[in-house]
């Protein structure tokens, strides 16, 4: 069976979504003005401290450009289409769909928390 298709439309989504997960929403430039000190730092410390935020952010990037260049090696036939192929793209896929929908969870939440407003509605 010939999984062309599948490697086809994993190569032209996984770009789009790795920009979607860095630069929608000013995500990055919000964090970078932030003050986010550690939990240990007293009861107002974030768990997502700017370098956990670079180690995860950064590690889901080579996560996403190591499955995107394994795609290509597939199509370009370097690499062969077996299972484990197959599970390591479409692995990479599903992660970074889950980085971008646990991002876009986050910034909802932040953006209708009733702290923020002054009225709470």
């Amino acid at each position: 069976m010939d999984h062309g298709e599948l490697y086809t439309t994993i190569a032209q989504t996984t770009p789009v979504l790795l920009l979607a997960l860095m630069w929608d929403s000013a995500y990055l430039d919000r964090v970078r003005t932030e003050h986010r000190p550690a939990r240990g730092d007293g009861p107002a410390g974030f768990f997502w401290t700017k370098p956990r935020v670079r180690i995860f952010i950064l590690s889901i990037a080579v996560l996403v450009m190591s499955t995107l260049l394994l795609d290509v090696l597939v199509l370009a036939r370097a690499v062969a289409d077996v299972a484990l192929v197959r599970v390591t793209v479409v692995g990479g896929l599903v992660v970074v769909m889950g980085a971008l929908l646990f991002r876009i969870w986050v910034d909802v939440l932040r953006a209708t928390d009733a702290r923020s407003d002054g009225d709470g509605s």
